[in-house]
């Protein structure tokens, strides 16, 4: 399977921005944000549903006459119950930069989703939900607080204090607790801006808890149970978004009191993070749950991210989907959509491709920071039994990070095929994040806060939600899998990729896709097949029965080869590139 590369850049490149020059980049009003949301609902209404929250929940409307309109994305053919992520439009209406950044992120997903193979493969496994503003009231007036003149990011219930809020006290954080309550929301984020970090909690307490920072020693006060899988998360976060608004490193990445230097009683990412006191314990005493009731839904991988120092950013400094805070916004959103949950995919060969020769297989793994350890699972029988291990690869095991597609690591296994073997069926499989499984002050705090961290590093743990989807039963996982990944052994022997002929012979190799030929030869297809059919530029030129399966290469120019290759099973296709010159 064909895997996008690393930097999102590249990829944007290819995909372009049709809308650098012709559209505005930034609405006038909440009401044209939320059209244009519909108008994506409209052009793709199998992938995208827009709906007022506050009415799903029989709440009203916000002060002001506002519905709370929420948006999901994913593939609902395939059904729900998929890892949900949650990202809001900004608590603080007059930082705009996230609540914007949000819509071209979405719009980017939905237009790119048939091109690129990763953000078709999300889409089909995750279900990210979008609050298109938080804060209408203030997006509208271009000012932090809503029409009470209450702050929204300070009544939430944990460690409220009352600063310019009441407890739960307006539509919007009512409609937020109870959405969060009837889903498994696994990743969130309140976009703010003002200044430049990535923040996470604690807000307000735990001052005395320390953790220090595995990469360079630094401490930071405040710090909850997760810290290191925080941290690093947030570091590699920060170096994936890029540095349009500024660079992300340990100076500006940590907890909120010790990084933007006051605490925020009352916030959202310490509510969403701990608000769970059945699981985390250690936090009833800052939560009000004899009057609300329990937050279920609570023990989200939560992070407040400061985006731009201007708190409404000229519309130039938006960008495109290359450079920009849109650019950053989409990098930040893929990023969290992504670490939802770990998974691999092949990166080589594609399924039910052909192979000629020996196999080599190619995968990474996904969802996580660090990669413990990874092997393949293979066997020539159609019943899938007898299977072999291959090598096992645990260069990273135990450190923080390594060892993922987000490092740029692509793991390999030859296979030796036996004689005779026509078919084989692999499995990748992976351990991951070990690591996070020891926890900060485990004398305070007990045990992770983190469902993420929970799933991939606890085999005994057990969570079962009513969710707005049905029941979700998120179990502890040690090992994960990848797809089952068929080769059928056979396919264009030669010319190989890269080869450079004269006169049928191979003389040298270039690093590229394409085979150079000079002089007639021979395109030999290897296998066993009832028949093999020769296509040159999607036109029949020439059709072998019988091995060896042979097509003789003439002409002048670059052309695409394509061998049909049709065997019980079905039918097969390999193809070459190539530039020849053989009159």
């Amino acid at each position: 399977m064909k895997r996008m590369v690393i930097f999102i850049c590249i990829v944007v490149i290819a995909a372009g921005f049709s809308h650098a020059t012709s559209e505005n980049k930034k609405p006038s009003s909440y009401s044209e944000l939320v059209s244009w949301y519909m108008q994506l609902e409209e052009n793709y209404p199998d992938y995208m549903e827009v709906f007022p929250a506050n009415e799903l929940y029989g709440l009203g409307k916000v002060d002001g006459g506002y519905d709370l309109y929420y948006v999901r994305i994913t593939n609902e053919s395939n059904g729900l119950l998929k890892p949900e992520v949650l990202f809001l439009g900004s608590p603080h209406g007059d930082e705009t930069a996230g609540t914007i950044g949000l819509y071209w992120t979405a719009k980017w997903l939905l237009e790119n989703k048939d091109e690129n193979e990763w953000v078709k493969w999300l889409l089909d496994h995750r279900e990210i939900y979008i609050e298109i503003s938080h804060n209408p009231y203030g997006f509208d007036h271009r000012q932090r607080w809503d029409a009470n003149e209450w702050d929204l990011n300070r009544e939430a219930d944990y460690d409220w204090r009352g600063y310019n809020s009441e407890l739960w006290g307006s539509v919007n954080g009512k409609t937020l607790y109870h959405f969060i309550n009837d889903h498994a929301i696994r990743v969130g984020t309140d976009f703010h801006g003002g200044v430049r970090m990535l923040l996470y909690p604690w807000s307000s307490t735990h001052a005395d808890v320390k953790g220090k920072s595995p990469f360079s020693n630094k401490v930071y006060s405040y710090a909850p149970p997760d810290f290191y899988f925080y941290h690093t998360a947030c570091l590699r976060l920060g170096d994936y978004m890029g540095d349009f608004g500024g660079d992300l490193n340990e100076d500006n990445i940590g907890t909120i009191p010790t990084t933007v230097g006051y605490p925020a009683p009352g916030c959202l990412a310490a509510w969403a993070y701990g608000g769970n006191v059945k699981r985390a314990k250690a936090e009833d005493e800052f939560v009000n749950d004899e009057l609300y009731g329990n937050y279920d839904g609570c023990g989200i991988f939560w992070v407040s991210p400061e985006i731009s120092t201007i708190k409404d950013p000229p519309e130039w400094k938006f960008g495109d989907y290359e450079r920009g805070y849109i650019a950053e916004i989409l990098r930040y959103v893929l990023h969290q959509t992504d670490i939802a949950q770990p998974y691999i995919l092949w990166s080589y060969p594609e399924n039910n491709s052909c192979v000629a020769g020996s196999v080599k297989v190619k995968w990474q793994v996904y969802g996580c920071l660090n990669v413990d350890e990874t092997y393949v699972m293979y066997t020539f029988s159609d019943n899938l039994t007898d299977w072999v291990m291959g090598e096992v690869h645990d260069e990273y095991n135990g450190d923080y990070r390594g060892g993922t597609y987000w490092d740029g690591k692509v793991w390999e296994e030859s296979i030796d095929v036996p004689e005779g073997v026509r078919d084989v069926y692999a499995r990748a499989y992976a351990r991951v994040d070990g690591i996070y499984s020891s926890i900060l002050a485990p004398e305070i705090y007990g045990t992770s806060y983190l469902r993420i961290v929970q799933e991939r590093t606890n085999e005994s743990y057990l969570e079962v939600l009513n969710t707005s989807d049905g029941v979700e039963v998120i179990k502890g996982h040690i090992w994960w899998s990848s797809p089952l990944l068929h080769i059928r052994v056979g396919g264009i022997l030669l010319p190989e990729k890269g080869g450079v002929y004269v006169m049928g012979k191979e003389v040298m190799r270039l690093d590229t896709e394409k085979a150079i030929i000079l002089g007639r030869m021979n395109m030999t297809v290897e296998g066993e097949y009832s028949k093999v059919e020769f296509y040159v530029d999607g036109n029949m030129a020439y059709e072998d029965d019988s091995p060896p399966y042979i097509f003789p290469l003439s002409g002048i120019g670059r052309h695409t080869v394509t061998a049909r290759m049709y065997y019980d099973g079905g039918i097969v296709e390999d193809n070459r590139e190539i530039i020849i010159f053989a009159i």
